[in-house]
């Protein structure tokens, strides 16, 4: 872009954090060159994983000359209990997931039973109707801060959150999750 202007302007004279999403190396390698921060996908199925993605977007930024956060995506579905957790994420999520729309999205994608293993086909059908592939964070306040405080060791900068439904959800996440990342060192207190 050139001649772009923001208004209003960034707060405290600071230009903004520039930020892409990108899965492929096409992708990546655009973050590296001319971002702030990436979001990656996160692993999930092992923590490992997900530091050697951090390591390996920041060496290449590092190699660059430059320094790069990263980030991803979590879907998250707290409850009081984790099987309420559970039991709700099922609900929304398998029960009631649009399928329709899921399978449009992966037909532009040219995901399908025609084109990719039937189990790659449903293993995507599953992660889109997730939250187009957010890494699913399920469980009581307790489980759902030590999975944020898991990712933040595997060296992730932050996490965009989504919830099924803000106005019921975020509440009962900032009561109950943002105390504890605070204790944990992972969330400044909030000055009143």
């Amino acid at each position: 872009m050139k001649g772009v202007r923001g208004k209003p302007k960034p707060y405290g004279g600071t230009r903004p954090l520039i930020m892409n999403a990108g899965a492929s190396a096409v992708g990546q390698a655009f973050a590296v060159r001319n971002c702030d921060a990436f979001f990656l996908q996160a692993s999930r199925t092992s923590l490992a994983d997900t530091a050697q993605k951090v390591k390996n977007a920041q060496n290449a930024a590092r190699a660059q000359g430059r320094e790069i956060g990263c980030y991803t995506v979590g879907v998250v579905s707290c409850r009081p209990t984790r099987k309420a957790a559970e039991d709700y994420f099922h609900h929304c999520i398998v029960e009631h997931a649009d399928w329709s729309a899921v399978d449009s999205i992966l037909a532009m994608k040219n995901i399908s039973p025609q084109t990719v293993p039937m189990e790659e086909f449903l293993t995507q059908r599953r992660h889109y109707a997730q939250g187009m592939g957010g890494l699913p964070i399920v469980g009581d306040p307790d489980f759902v801060a030590a999975q944020i405080a898991d990712l933040a060791k595997a060296g992730l900068t932050g996490i965009g959150l989504s919830l099924v439904n803000y106005a019921d959800e975020l509440p009962y996440f900032a009561d109950e999750v943002i105390g504890r990342l605070e204790r944990m060192g992972l969330r400044e207190k909030i000055r009143s």
